[in-house]
């Protein structure tokens, strides 16, 4: 308990990165307005987006300067 930090706060243009596909996945997902790409549906893409978002800034918490 050395009072080393060891979360961080995700930096803004990692923040904009996430929105981004925060963005894609409600749209893909609830709006079914993606294109299908390799052989995905809109929803599937959608999910996969939102899984994506979440990955990054998770990342962003735990690395200092993502």
């Amino acid at each position: 308990m050395g009072g080393r930090r060891v979360n961080f706060a995700p930096r803004m243009p990692t923040i904009i990165v996430a929105l981004v596909f925060v963005l894609i996945g409600v749209i893909g997902t609830f709006g079914g307005m993606l294109p299908s790409l390799a052989g995905m549906s809109s929803q599937a893409l959608g999910a996969w987006s939102l899984l994506v978002a979440t990955v990054v800034l998770f990342a962003g918490m735990i690395f200092k300067g993502i």
